[in-house]
């Protein structure tokens, strides 16, 4: 059995690049499971890989090197149920230190073999491209020292989205990561098909991918930046009154982004998920992209009823981002008899990362 763990900073496109993976090799008659990993309860990513057909279980409530045993759990879990031939785990967005506290545990516990464990790290082009000219991301220096320690222990760094920079601007990025990061294997990558993931599955299928030396990592600096990011999870149902379900889901996504963009608060990532009984979407909004709006896709074929599920990864604080959904569940209420029933939310900041293990 392969285990492909994936790391990668927020919005990176991770999930994308693995039911696309998923899907080219469950065409060519292989079983792959994945495990998924958020700090929060209510994982977008989990019910959007099962709507896709690809069996998940999920690591909750904490990333995977301080929830080891979890991971260790889930691992078991989906290899009992469907024996599969590869395994998936992305780890959440602002893990690090993945080779001394997953990789090399699991070749002490599981003794799983170098040759078939992999480590790859994703990570936006556009964040790249900043980040190797110099320029401004639009995090705190904590939080950017999380998504430089990705980088420096990816064993493959994969530059994806490419699709969205211009042509002229490729080929001077790849030569400039080749560069910085001569030791690495360099994947650019489209990530939204099984065709365009081709790239990636050859570089898994090729050498042993993860550094082996342990990160030299400050656990200060590390759990600064994690808790300079608030996370927010909620379920809701909405139901139509005289205005459809669909049009009160879109105007309140607008209203978020636009909340946001005006308070000026760095995003991590916004997920959401939409399904009735026969449709489902996910929508995402990174902190590369520009968009001040985000659509739902054929919005005269959706039910009466919709069910959504939020995953939104601010810099902020705790309070801020809870005030902000608030607010815009407030200023969505209408006179058109929209029913809207939220069933679980929860704002926090994430614990200060306490790994269960760490083969240094």
């Amino acid at each position: 059995m392969k285990i492909h763990l994936v790391s990668g900073f927020l919005g990176s496109g991770k999930t994308t690049a693995i039911i696309s993976t998923s899907k080219a090799l469950m065409a060519k008659g292989m079983k792959v499971g994945v495990i998924t990993n958020d700090q929060g309860k209510f994982l977008v990513d989990t019910h959007f890989m099962r709507l896709n057909d690809i069996p998940a279980v999920e690591v909750n409530g904490g990333c995977f090197c301080c929830n080891y045993g979890d991971f260790n759990k889930s691992l078991e879990q989906i290899t009992q149920e469907i024996q599969p031939d590869v395994v998936f785990a992305e780890s959440v967005g602002s893990c690090a230190d993945i080779v001394a506290t997953v990789v090399k545990p699991l070749m002490e516990f599981k003794t799983a073999h170098e040759e078939d464990t992999t480590l790859t790290t994703f990570t936006d082009a556009r964040l790249l491209k900043i980040y190797l000219e110099g320029g401004d991301l639009p995090f705190q220096d904590n939080v950017i020292y999380i998504f430089e320690q990705q980088i420096q222990e990816a064993g493959i760094l994969v530059v994806n989205k490419m699709d969205l920079l211009a042509d002229h601007l490729l080929s001077e990025l790849l030569e400039r990561t080749s560069q910085r990061f001569p030791e690495k294997q360099i994947l650019p990558l489209v990530s939204l098909t099984p065709e365009s993931v081709t790239p990636w599955l050859e570089g898994l299928q090729s050498t042993l991918q993860y550094a082996s030396t342990p990160l030299n990592i400050s656990y200060k600096l590390y759990g600064s930046g994690e808790q300079e990011l608030a996370w927010y999870d909620a379920q809701l149902r909405v139901e139509s009154g005289t205005q459809s379900a669909v049009t009160w889901v879109q105007d309140f996504l607008g209203l978020v982004i636009q909340h946001i963009r005006q308070a000026g608060i760095p995003i991590g990532h916004l997920k959401f998920l939409v399904s009735d009984d026969v449709r489902y979407q996910k929508l995402s909004l990174v902190s590369g992209d520009t968009a001040h709006l985000i659509e739902v896709d054929q919005p005269e074929k959706w039910g009466e009823r919709i069910e959504l599920t939020i995953n939104a990864r601010l810099e902020c604080s705790q309070e801020e981002i809870q005030q902000l959904f608030q607010k815009c569940f407030a200023l969505s209420a209408d006179e058109t008899k929209t029913k809207v029933t939220v069933f679980a939310e929860e704002a926090f900041h994430p614990g200060f990362p306490n790994p269960t293990y760490r083969f240094a």
